[in-house]
């Protein structure tokens, strides 16, 4: 539940946020970069119950970047008036990475506590 949460309000506040001050990211209306962040919730909620485990902190934060990174540049740029260049979702993808990187800790923190005190 709580990964919803964090990617409910972090991804699209991410993407509207670079969509008004990257260049290298832009979109033609404020419904683009939220269905792009409705999809990146619905694929990362399910990728991590599959990748984060204890031992796969890394592996399980760049699978996040890598499927972010061609679900960002690719569905943006299916949009006729958006553009985000490969640098725009790099950036983007590695912003990402870092905030999964943190969520998917505090995960594996409680699935320890939670099995320690079990």
């Amino acid at each position: 539940m709580t990964s919803l949460l964090v990617k409910v309000f972090a991804l699209p506040s991410l993407l509207v946020l670079a969509m008004y001050f990257l260049d290298s990211v832009q979109y033609g209306a404020i419904w683009q970069p939220l269905l792009v962040a409705l999809v990146l919730i619905i694929v990362g909620l399910p990728m991590e119950k599959k990748w984060v485990r204890g031992g796969n902190l890394w592996g399980s934060v760049l699978m996040d970047v890598i499927s972010a990174f061609f679900i960002i540049w690719g569905m943006s740029n299916m949009f006729g008036t958006a553009e985000v260049t490969f640098t725009g979702a790099l950036i983007l993808s590695l912003i990402i990475g870092l905030c999964e990187y943190f969520l998917h800790h505090h995960i594996l923190k409680m699935n320890t506590h939670n099995a320690a005190t079990e």
